[in-house]
């Protein structure tokens, strides 16, 4: 053998035990992406947009995964249980990855130190709307009727969740006499509206659109600093005198809090890459949600933001799921 062959064998020989123990490219098989909510809501929309795009992105199927129930926070605690290999991600949506701490005494995971905050990725106003057993089409109709005798009913995905609190605000700031509905999700609250087993509901724009533009739905207000789009007739919170009912709903990837964060910045990197193609924001626009790239610190940043000013609803209104 030949010295520059005995020397590249050497090489080889050194290398090998470095190559085998090198970090496997991510993803090599399907991701799951977990979903607190049944299948119709505005979660559910957002997870199977950023799934179609992160599966072209990576080459691998990434699987929507709905485990609806306990205000999002099944699919939550599975997410919290799993493996940190990034092969589990949570599509969270407020209440699951922050909120309900303020409403639940015995969460068996703490939002903030159990998950990984990995990217925002959308965000969109509630919009208040009304079904066909109330006779009412605009907020001066529904204001019309505070000394009504039985108080209305308004439905929510869950306790604790912005609906819950958008409700009991609703009812603190005009004088309403309001009864809270909850459910397992957003569609089947839409589906009881619908059928007139509820009298009101507060849901961002995705799930309400058709049914608003079949004239099923009686959209009265956007509790927003300014019009939907999608909606432009439909005057805001601030328009009618109602600027503390600005509420928004926002939806995020979230892993388990030991997904290393090489894996955190490589899932984060990618989704913020989509997140600047024109298309993809289009997507969200149709559909009434706007594109919000958030990560790091900024993402710590707004959930520690939303979460102070929700404090302060709680404390007004003694929101709590528990006795």
């Amino acid at each position: 053998m030949s010295i520059r062959s005995t020397v590249l064998a050497l090489v080889l020989a050194a290398s090998a035990p470095l190559l085998s123990w090198a970090e496997p490219a991510y993803p090599d098989k399907p991701v799951k992406l977990l979903v607190g909510y049944a299948p119709g809501g505005s979660t559910d929309l957002v997870a199977r947009l950023i799934a179609t795009a992160l599966t072209a992105r990576w080459g691998q199927q990434v699987v929507v995964e709905n485990r609806p129930g306990a205000s999002g926070m099944i699919a939550a605690e599975q997410t919290v249980r799993a493996a940190p290999d990034g092969y589990t991600l949570l599509l969270g949506y407020t209440p699951e990855v922050s909120l309900n701490s303020l409403v639940f005494k015995n969460m068996r995971y703490d939002p903030v130190s159990d998950l990984s905050a990995i990217t925002l990725v959308a965000s969109a106003p509630l919009v208040l709307v009304s079904g066909p057993k109330l006779p009412v089409t605009d907020m001066k109709s529904l204001l019309a009727r505070k000394n009504a005798s039985e108080p209305m009913t308004y439905g929510s995905p869950g306790i604790g969740g912005q609906q819950h609190m958008a409700g009991e605000m609703l009812a603190r700031l005009t004088g309403l006499r309001l009864t809270h509905v909850p459910y397992r999700g957003t569609s089947l609250a839409v589906s009881d509206l619908i059928g007139g087993q509820i009298d009101l509901f507060f849901a961002t724009t995705p799930p309400l659109l058709q049914h608003i533009r079949a004239g099923k739905l009686h959209a009265l207000a956007v509790a927003g600093p300014r019009r939907e789009k999608l909606l432009p007739d439909v005057p805001t919170v601030v328009e009618l005198g109602l600027p503390r009912l600005q509420l928004t709903n926002w939806f995020g990837v979230f892993g388990p809090k030991a997904l290393p964060e090489s894996m955190q910045k490589k899932i984060s990197t990618d989704v913020m890459a989509i997140l600047s193609q024109p298309a993809f924001v289009r997507s969200l626009e149709d559909q009434g949600l706007s594109a919000t790239p958030l990560q790091g610190a900024a993402l710590h940043d707004f959930i520690a933001a939303e979460m102070k000013k929700y404090q302060a609803i709680v404390a007004e209104t003694g929101i709590s799921a528990e006795p």
